[in-house]
């Protein structure tokens, strides 16, 4: 007689769970266990909504709702940005693309050239002279068609709304300078958002989680060498490799570095865009704020550094809630109406408010070849500034600028939109001691779409 069971036997089935040092796990009565109707324990982390799970093949992401922590609805409504379209901007945002994320904005102002070629997943010799973020939305259209793609060629402290940012759930920076670093971490400070923020080298890279409530910022890990070299375009530790790298403006790197960081950063933006989302998040999603993740491919190890929060630091700035006004766009409220709007919610005289702006902001150019002065309304520290005058062939004209604005100014009459702010912006105005953000809400339909 065969020792095999026939399909009449009665095949007893054990379940064993084990936990994670590979021990079994033994039911306690008292414990409540829930079973289902195989007679099957749930010992995930405890979530009402969990449900029995079946495998589809035809299901994109069917492999993705095995996961204990990931829900299918948070990811396909989340809203992330990401600021950085270069080769690490490339691995996040194709890791973003293959997770399904429902809409993701991000923004760059370079356009593709060779060397882009070595390190940039996204990019073909066919996209040479092209714009980086409207040739990496083409191709991660193609590869999730359902994600919402919005490519921005904008500089993200002049040129895009913070209105914007604000209904951002997820906010990611992977730039290459110290300043653009800084103008991402006062956004973030000043709207009570974390981010994430990653940078690579040749071998080594860096992601860092950060969250200015209660808890240390970018800036407060800025020593007086990089505040120096703050402004440069890139800013490595090495200074006569500093030198060598401001006349070729590159720094190097490495698709291998992009490719790890970028893994760690989406990972780090998942768990964080699930976190915002649940009431009760599991101990699984719990961010790491205030720390970052080195990693050293030379001799590989990877370090975790904790920072501590800097008395004083200037990053840590929260503008606290934000006004809505929805009868206000900016191309059609005035400066004018702007700092009356403030006046009246401060409870001030609108000659004692102004709005200050934290940077130099130009408003007229001064020729002294031909003696005329001009319009020109841009911030101080742009790309490709330009000062010629319009009158004549001088290229050097004599910038006017100011840090605040107030009802004062020759040019309170103009719309916002033409002294170059960005359609649902924020701004801050002070008066009497007290301080109130006012948001060009009704900017939002146009710019954030249906």
């Amino acid at each position: 007689m065969s020792n095999e069971a026939t399909e009449e036997d009665d095949v007893e089935v054990i379940v064993i769970a084990l936990d994670d040092d590979g021990n079994e796990i033994v039911e306690d009565e008292e414990a409540h266990f829930t079973k289902d109707s195989d007679g099957v324990i749930d010992l995930t982390f405890d979530d009402l909504s969990r449900r029995r799970m079946e495998y589809d093949n035809n299901d994109r992401f069917a492999i993705y709702k095995l996961m204990a922590h990931f829900r299918e609805g948070i990811v396909r409504e989340g809203r992330v940005f990401c600021a950085g379209a270069g080769a690490l901007g490339n691995e996040v945002l194709k890791n973003l693309a293959l997770l399904g994320v429902g809409e993701v904005w991000f923004c760059d102002f370079d356009d593709i050239d060779t060397s882009n070629l070595a390190k940039s997943v996204l990019f073909r010799p066919r996209h040479i002279g092209r714009a980086k973020v409207d040739v990496a939305a083409e191709v991660l259209s193609d590869m999730s068609p359902d994600t919402k793609w919005v490519p921005l060629s904008a500089d993200i402290r002049y040129e895009i709304g913070l209105g914007v940012f604000r209904r951002m759930d997820v906010m990611m920076s992977v730039v290459d300078s110290i300043d653009a670093r800084v103008g991402f971490n006062r956004i973030c400070a000043a709207l009570g958002k974390p981010w994430l923020d990653a940078g690579i080298g040749e071998l080594s890279w860096r992601v860092s989680c950060w969250d200015s409530d209660g808890g240390p910022c970018y800036e407060c890990t800025m020593d007086k060498t990089m505040r120096q070299r703050q402004h440069l375009p890139y800013a490595p530790t090495c200074a006569p490799l500093a030198e060598a790298i401001r006349e070729m403006n590159r720094q190097p790197t490495s698709p291998l570095a992009a490719a790890m960081s970028g893994a760690m950063m989406a990972q780090e933006a998942l768990k964080l865009l699930h976190q915002n989302k649940m009431e009760e998040p599991p101990e699984q999603l719990e961010m790491p704020n205030g720390h970052q993740f080195y990693f050293g491919g030379g001799a590989p190890y990877l370090e975790v550094q904790t920072r501590r929060q800097l008395e004083g630091c200037p990053g840590h700035d929260h503008w606290g809630p934000v006004h809505e006004e929805t009868d206000f766009t900016a191309e059609g409220t005035t400066l004018r109406e702007l700092l009356q709007k403030g006046a009246e919610l401060l409870g001030v005289d609108i000659k004692k408010v102004a709005i200050p702006l934290g940077y130099d902001f130009i408003y007229e150019l001064y020729c002294h070849r031909c003696k005329t002065r001009s319009e020109r309304y841009t911030p101080r520290r742009v790309r490709n500034l330009d000062l010629s005058c319009p009158a004549c062939d001088n290229e050097e004209a004599r910038p006017e600028y100011k840090r605040a604005l107030r009802v004062f100014e020759k040019f309170v009459d103009e719309p916002l939109a033409k002294m170059g702010f960005p359609k649902l912006q924020i701004f801050q105005v002070h008066g009497g001691g007290k301080r109130i953000a006012i948001e060009l809400t009704g900017d939002e339909k146009e710019v954030m779409g249906g």
